[in-house]
């Protein structure tokens, strides 16, 4: 008897991991939400640049016309297998001009003399507006890889002529002569074009008027070829321009309904590019009902590419949420590339294993981001963000947090708006509610529930590798719904270096 338990053991084992490796590696399953990637070797680390759908499994949020998105998140990995989530690195509170609250696909982490340079679109119409909206140009600055990044000109980037940029997708892309250039599609919705300008010395402005790319409007069956996200790259002496395309069944023979990640060639990078005989690098998820983008890079000698499928498990938030894969971005002998059909892509590393932890020292971690809560409500904040608001006793718990050597200091965004709150204050803890002490903030009553203020403390106990960590909510004097107050995000000093405000 106990052999044939091994033995069927045994078969179900093989049985889970024959399935685990056939399913489709994502970056973050399960959990964070992300979408719209972009990537870059930095030092000896493989760094992924996403949007972020509202919020993560745990915590879903309505995402009609992708207006929920609200942040910019770094992730970086050495193997493909274990990914370090280096948390929001840009927010749309961080943008004053940003009337609309979406921040949609952009650029970050590009190294220049020292510092690093981002580029991202925000909606400047109402987000009250039914529709996908229009968006101007930000650029930004930071100091580190991972943020934060500031707002260069506290308003959007300008052309030669002084108009404000309107851009989606922008990109840097580095021409034969070693020159940066940004190229970027139309931010009004309603177009469908493609633009290149160099990119003067400071990064943060053009050095010349934008030129306008011809690039394949329509297919045979008259559906829309270029649709948005346009990206090059360049290979055996041609450019390669790589976009998304939307297709709609319109007669017999036609591709399947769906968003597509296409891709044509050309002798430069300024075309022209061949109109007649695109081909697919990224098949639509089954469905078809849901985007797909690329972004792509090189990563110590070998190519890859980062894409986003949907995630429709649950509703009613299935609208608009997704998460991030990578494969490998394979030439053919013939010249062209390997194409992607995502329900069959088994990614790079090892096949059907992602572990994830948490970098204790990002520069903001939300506090929607977490894997688990009790007592605990969400509520929208400003700018799409959310905040959650906390009962007494209730928690939330985030999963495998790196302290690394260890914590100096805590601070996390709060508000109150109850005015008759009692000895409030936010216990840190590790691995459990009722775990060690590493410190307590204590959290006073302000004007309203986004009239926000920073509370800190300084980490009394010693922390170092990962452990899950568990903020507690204390106090006493409720409102009406039981809640004493309200965080946002949160984030942690090292021990040693520089503190990062």
């Amino acid at each position: 008897m106990r052999s044939r338990r091994i033995g069927i053991a045994a078969a179900l084992l093989s049985l889970a991991l024959a399935t685990q490796a056939e399913a489709q590696k994502l970056v973050t399953p399960g959990y964070l939400f992300n979408s719209d990637p972009t990537c870059r070797q930095i030092g000896d680390r493989f760094y992924l640049f996403t949007t972020q759908d509202p919020f993560t499994v745990p915590f879903q949020r309505d995402n009609s016309f992708f207006r929920g998105m609200f942040a910019y998140h770094a992730l970086s990995t050495t193997d493909f297998d274990h990914w370090v989530d280096h948390g929001s690195i840009l927010t749309g509170r961080d943008v004053t001009w940003n009337s609309g609250g979406a921040l949609w696909d952009g650029d970050a982490g590009i190294p220049h003399q020292g510092r690093f340079y981002a580029y991202a679109p925000f909606r400047v119409n109402a987000k009250s507006e039914q529709n996908y909206g229009r968006f101007q140009l930000g650029a930004f600055v930071a100091d580190r890889l991972d943020g934060p990044y500031r707002d260069v000109f506290a308003g959007p980037m300008r052309g030669i002529d002084g108009k404000p940029i309107e851009a989606l997708s922008p990109y840097v892309v580095t021409a034969d002569n070693g020159e940066p250039y940004l190229l970027w599609g139309s931010g009004d919705t309603d177009k469908h074009e493609v633009w290149i300008a160099k990119l003067a010395a400071d990064m943060t402005s053009l050095a010349d008027a934008p030129r306008q790319l011809r690039v394949p409007e329509r297919d045979a069956c008259g559906n829309l070829e270029y649709f948005e996200s346009p990206m090059l790259l360049k290979s055996g002496g041609r450019w390669i321009l790589t976009y998304v395309a939307y297709k709609e069944i319109r007669a017999k023979g036609c591709e399947a309904k769906g968003s597509y990640v296409r891709y044509t060639s050309g002798p430069s990078m300024f075309g022209p590019f061949d109109q007649e005989a695109p081909r697919t690098l990224i098949y639509p998820a089954p469905g078809g009902h849901e985007s797909t983008q690329q972004g792509m890079c090189r990563y110590k000698g070998r190519d890859y590419l980062a894409y986003h499928v949907p995630y429709d498990d649950v509703q009613p938030y299935a609208d608009h949420h997704r998460q991030v894969a990578v494969t490998r971005l394979e030439f053919l002998n013939d010249g062209t590339l390997r194409p992607v059909r995502p329900e069959q892509d088994a990614g790079v590393g090892t096949p059907g294993v992602t572990r994830l932890t948490l970098d204790a020292f990002a520069t903001r971690r939300e506090a929607v981001e977490f894997h688990v809560r009790t007592g605990a409500t969400g509520e929208a904040g400003l700018a799409g963000e959310y905040q959650m608001k906390m009962k007494p006793g209730g928690y939330l718990l985030y999963r495998n947090m790196d302290f690394g050597t260890g914590a100096r200091t805590f601070r996390a965004e709060v508000s109150a708006e109850n005015a008759g709150i009692r000895d409030a204050r936010l216990e840190l803890r590790l691995d459990h509610p009722a775990g060690r002490l590493l410190g307590t903030v204590q959290v006073e009553p302000t004007a309203e529930q986004t009239s926000y203020r920073l509370a800190e403390t300084t980490i009394n106990a010693p922390v170092r590798g990962v452990h899950d960590l568990v903020l507690v909510a204390r106090g006493s004097g409720a409102d009406i719904d039981g809640h004493v107050f309200n965080i946002t995000w949160f984030a942690f000093d090292p021990k040693t270096g520089r503190a990062r405000r």
